[in-house]
């Protein structure tokens, strides 16, 4: 099923952001303050980021097929201090639509070139700080085209990611060993196969 954003529906509930102050500009992102209007209209405040021009963000679902393999990457990421597991992922460039984002975001970071299924609404990740939307982007990878037999990704610069491709057998053991090693877990990633029953 896919979720078109622009059938958006009546506005539930009366509180509201009434202002918002930028306090601090980054280079990817800004801290601002909301002054915003509760169900008891009252007047409140609270602090959150917005990515630079309210960027989204594309979370790719991809499966090797007939393999029924994951496509699932491993890189470095500053907040965390920790190499984290993950799907891949991507910000939507101005003028691209979700599934745009998602093949070229798969052919970046992994080579693969893949063939969008499904795409979920939009949803948040952690809305209690930040308004950054993401949408999952479920795709499949024909193993058997020439184009994925050696797939060779095209990291940007300081971007150094690993890719592994695991069967569903084999994610259970492998997110173990990461862990082992001192690898963090994706909330996303680990949510998926959690909700499959297999961690």
């Amino acid at each position: 099923m896919n979720f078109d954003s622009a059938n958006k529906p009546e506005k539930f509930g009366t509180s509201s952001v009434l202002e918002e102050q930028v306090l601090y500009k980054g280079r990817w992102s800004n801290l601002v303050e909301f002054s915003y209007k509760d169900d008891k209209n009252q007047i409140r405040k609270w602090e959150g980021l917005h990515r630079k021009h309210n960027a989204e963000a594309v979370i790719i679902i991809a499966k090797l097929v007939p393999s029924e393999r994951y496509v699932i990457i491993r890189q470095f990421r500053p907040p965390t201090d920790s190499y984290i597991l993950e799907f891949p992922a991507g910000l939507v460039d101005p003028g691209e639509t979700f599934d745009q984002t998602a093949v070229r975001e798969l052919s970046e970071e992994t080579g693969y070139i893949g063939e969008v299924q499904t795409v979920s609404p939009r949803l948040f990740s952690s809305p209690g700080i930040l308004s950054e939307a993401v949408t999952f982007v479920y795709m499949q990878i024909d193993e058997k085209l020439p184009e994925n037999q050696s797939p060779r990704p095209q990291n940007e610069p300081g971007e150094f990611i690993t890719v592994f491709q695991k069967s569903i057998d084999e994610i259970s053991d492998f997110f173990h060993q990461e862990l082992k090693q001192g690898v963090k877990f994706d909330v996303k990633l680990y949510s998926y196969f959690m909700a499959q029953g297999i961690l």
